[in-house]
């Protein structure tokens, strides 16, 4: 009677490894509220958020968190969104109180998967409309933050007893009114002066800290005077940055009028190196935070933008 024993063995082995295989996209790191490995936000958005959600937690004892990935890679929303609940236990143990809102940047997905504990209050319908109705004009929009800040505020609202998400949104209608002409200049005045500082960092620094300010501004170039100018001029500064960088690069660094620039400017480059030693200190600042044992059953919603 002992000859199963070693298949048993061997297939309770191969069973195990099947299920490893088949566990497809690993589960981030939980570093804090908010946790932006799509790079969706500034570090601003981050820090407000971050903020708002640990506020919550002191008031209520709710744990909320924000999860963006570039891409689901093959794997269905739901589950993903279920086994990343699971992994991180968000949410005191025995009361249930976790809620994860996953966005999936590529796949232009998103989901608010809720505990056991608080699916009296956000439930599937409620959570369907905080998607549709406050987050995804946003997302269509390219202002990821702001959509994800909506949803967290009607989150972070139900859940403390506030009636703040509407029935229904218009036909037709967005979140916000339309920008009028000032509004719109006084934005691209931001946008030029945050957004410039960066660029020039990005010009006159040398090796991969360039490139990557480089890759990690074109989002913003492309979002931003689009969602200001409109779709007529919007795509130009996109444009200007794609091509005017590399030969930017190419001038300074390889022609003799651009390093006769550099030398006729010194304080370019000393204002680019000192931000570069500052720079290493850019970082979420959320890593104490930890899940509470809280249980998911695959309460919440699901949506697109």
């Amino acid at each position: 009677m002992r000859g199963p024993r070693p298949f048993a063995s061997l297939l309770t082995v191969v069973t195990l490894a099947i299920g490893v295989t088949a566990s497809g996209k690993d589960v981030p790191y939980l570093a804090g509220h908010v946790n932006d490995t799509a790079g969706m936000l500034q570090q601003s958005d981050k820090d407000r958020l971050e903020g708002k959600l640990v506020e919550l937690e002191k008031a209520t004892g709710a744990q909320v968190a924000v999860l963006t990935v570039p891409s689901l890679d093959g794997e269905v929303l739901e589950e993903y969104a279920l086994r990343v609940a699971e992994t991180w236990k968000l949410g005191r143990k025995d009361v249930d109180d976790g809620v994860l809102f996953l966005i999936a940047r590529d796949d232009r997905k998103m989901r608010l998967e809720v505990g056991y504990g608080l699916e009296p209050k956000l439930t599937d319908a409620l959570t369907k409309r905080i998607l549709d109705n406050l987050v995804r004009p946003h997302f269509k929009s390219g202002n990821f933050a702001g959509g994800i800040e909506a949803g967290v505020d009607a989150i972070a609202g139900t859940i403390q007893g506030q009636d703040v998400v509407p029935a229904e949104a218009p036909p037709g209608t967005s979140v916000g009114p339309e920008l009028d002409l000032p509004a719109r200049f006084i934005g691209m005045g931001i946008f030029t002066l945050v957004i410039g500082v960066f660029s020039l960092l990005a010009v006159i620094n040398k090796g991969c800290q360039s490139w990557f300010l480089y890759l990690f501004l074109m989002p913003f170039y492309a979002a931003f005077p689009f969602a200001l100018l409109g779709p007529t001029v919007g795509w130009i500064p996109i444009v200007a940055w794609l091509f005017g960088f590399p030969l930017l690069k190419f001038w300074l660094g390889k022609t003799l009028g651009g390093q006769s620039f550099l030398k006729a400017h010194p304080a370019l480059t000393t204002f680019a190196a000192s931000a570069g030693r500052s720079s290493g200190g850019w970082s979420s600042g959320g890593g104490s935070f930890s899940g509470g044992g809280g249980s998911f059953g695959g309460g919440g919603s699901s949506s697109s933008w």
